[in-house]
C-alpha cells in the first residue's frame, strides 16, 4: 500500500494554533461533582483541573492524593480529564475561519458524547485542539490516553491519525502518527482503545515563564485512494495522567549508538524518490568528536535526516512495551533563534505507528540545542503489532519564506548519542 507521508503537514499542523485497577483502603472519600459540560473545575487541593467524568451523568468522586473513585471504579486520578458529553467544551476545531487553507475542512461533530473527524475529500486535513488547559508540571512524564475508535471496521482503510501535544510556545511538540499501511494493525476500528502518547518536557521549559500543554486531535486523508472517504474517527475521551521517571520500570537497554568509532549504521537520506524538491543538508561523520553532523546548506528550502540501520532489523518490536529514544544533542550555532526545525523521530519499520519530537525555534528558543552543552531530548513510541524492528533518526528542516530566511546558514547539528530502551507500559 502506497502511503504519502507529508514533510509539509508536519511543519504547517505544528504551527496552528482500560486501566489497572489499584487497592488501597487508606483514603479519604471526598464528594465532587464534577460533570461541568467541558468548563474547567479546580479540585479542592487546586492540584487538579478536571474537565468533567467520564460517565454519562454526573458522578460522585471519592479521592485521595493517590487514588480516585469515579462511577465504581478505581484508578489514579487524572491531572485532566476531558469528555464530550455535552459537546467539544472548550476545544476549537481547526481550520475553522483560516484563510487560504491548503486543504479541505475534514467532516467534523461533536455530538454523541465525541468528537468525530471524517475525511471530506482526498485532500482534507483538520484537528480539534484542547487549548491550554495542562498545567506542566516539574520533572514530570506526560501520559496522555486517547480514548478512539472508528466507524469501520477493517482498519487498512482507516485515513491516518494524528495524535499531538505541545507547549504553549510551541518550542516542543510530540507527535503521534497512526497509519494504515499494509493491514493498518495499529489503525482505530469500531471498539474502542486507548491510544497512548508520552511526553517528557525539556527539563529547561521549567525554568522560564509557565507553559501549559494543549492535546490535538488530527485527521488527514491527502492523496492515498486506498482509505476511506466514508470512514469517521471518534475520540470519546483524553485523560492527562504524570508521573516520575521512577515509575519507569525493568528498563532494557535496546541499543546505545555511541559513535565512537564510525556511523554505527546510521545513513544520510534527503528524500524517498528519485527527485528531491528539497535542497540536500550537510552530513558528517565527525571523527575527532565521534559525532554525526547535519547541517544547514540552504535557509530556505533544506531538508534531510540522519537515519539508524534500515537494512538490519538490530532493535527488535515488542507492541507490549514502551520505547524511549534519548536523542543527546548540541551544535555550534551561539544563535538559538536562527536554529532549523529538528525532527527527532522514533518510528515501527512498517511506519504504521510512528512518533516525533518537534523542536522549534520559537519564542525566546530556549529549549533548541546550544553550544557547549549537551541536551537530552526524549521520544516514546510503541510499536505496531506488525513491526519487526524500529528505527531513530534526526530530521534538519528549514522551510523559511524566502522573504525571511530566519535560520542561519552553515549551523552545525551535533547528534552526540542515541540511547534506545524499552520498558513496562506504565498505566496510571
Amino acid at each position: 500500500m502506497q502511503k504519502t507521508i507529508l514533510l509539509f503537514l508536519v511543519c504547517f499542523s505544528l504551527h496552528l494554533s482500560a486501566y489497572n485497577a489499584f487497592a488501597n483502603p487508606h483514603f479519604t472519600v471526598v464528594p465532587e461533582a464534577l460533570d461541568t459540560g467541558g468548563k474547567p473545575a479546580v479540585s479542592d487541593s487546586g492540584m487538579h483541573s478536571i474537565y468533567s467524568s467520564l460517565g454519562f451523568f454526573t458522578s460522585e468522586l471519592a479521592c485521595s492524593d493517590h487514588f480516585k473513585i469515579q462511577s465504581g471504579f478505581l484508578s489514579h486520578p487524572a491531572l485532566v480529564d476531558f469528555d464530550f458529553q455535552q459537546g467539544q467544551g472548550d476545544w476549537n476545531f481547526v481550520p475553522d475561519n483560516i484563510p487560504d487553507f491548503p486543504f479541505s475542512a475534514p467532516y467534523h461533530d461533536d455530538s454523541g458524547g465525541m468528537l468525530t473527524l471524517s475525511p471530506s475529500d482526498s485532500n482534507s486535513y483538520g484537528f480539534f485542539e484542547s487549548g491550554f488547559h495542562i498545567p506542566l508540571l516539574p520533572s514530570r512524564i506526560y501520559k496522555l490516553s486517547f480514548a478512539i475508535s472508528s466507524n469501520l471496521d477493517t482498519r487498512a482503510i482507516i485515513p491516518r491519525m494524528r495524535l499531538r501535544t505541545s507547549l504553549s510556545d510551541f518550542q516542543e511538540s510530540h507527535v503521534n502518527d497512526v497509519i494504515s499501511i499494509g493491514q493498518g494493525d495499529a489503525s482505530p476500528n469500531t471498539t474502542p482503545r486507548i491510544y497512548p502518547l508520552f511526553y517528557y518536557p525539556s527539563q529547561n521549559a521549567f525554568l522560564s515563564e509557565e507553559r501549559p500543554l494543549s492535546a490535538f486531535f488530527d485527521i488527514a486523508h491527502i492523496g492515498d485512494p486506498e482509505d476511506s472517504v466514508d470512514a469517521q474517527i471518534y475520540l470519546h475521551y483524553l485523560l492527562v495522567h504524570t508521573f516520575e521517571t521512577a515509575n519507569l520500570v525493568n528498563i532494557e537497554v535496546v541499543k546505545d549508538y555511541t559513535f565512537e568509532t564510525n556511523e554505527q549504521g546510521w545513513s544520510a537520506k534527503s528524500w524517498q524518490g528519485t527527485a528531491s524538491p528539497y535542497t540536500e543538508p550537510g552530513y558528517l561523520y565527525d571523527a575527532q568528536n565521534s559525532r554525526l553532523s547535519i547541517s544547514v546548506t540552504d535557509n530556505t528550502n533544506n531538508y534531510g535526516f540522519w537515519e539508524s540501520n534500515w537494512f538490519e532489523p538490530e532493535m527488535p518490536a515488542d507492541s507490549s512495551k514502551l520505547y524511549r529514544a534519548t536523542f543527546f544533542l548540541t551544535t555550534d550555532n551561539s544563535q538559538p533563534l536562527t536554529m532549523p526545525k529538528l525532527r527527532l523521530r522514533f518510528y515501527s519499520d512498517n511506519f504504521q505507528t510512528a512518533s516525533a519530537l518537534v523542536l522549534d525555534a520559537m519564542g525566546d528558543a530556549d529549549l533548541v540545542p546550544v553550544p557547549g552543552e549537551v541536551r537530552a531530548y526524549q521520544t516514546f513510541l510503541v510499536p505496531s503489532p506488525a513491526a519487526n524492528s524500529v528505527k531513530c533518526s534526526l530530521d534538519l528542516i528549514s522551510l523559511n519564506d524566502p522573504q525571511n530566511p530566519r535560520t542561519k546558514l552553515g549551523a552545525n547539528i551535533f547528534l552526540e548519542r542515541c540511547l534506545v530502551e524499552k520498558m513496562e507500559i506504565p498505566y496510571p
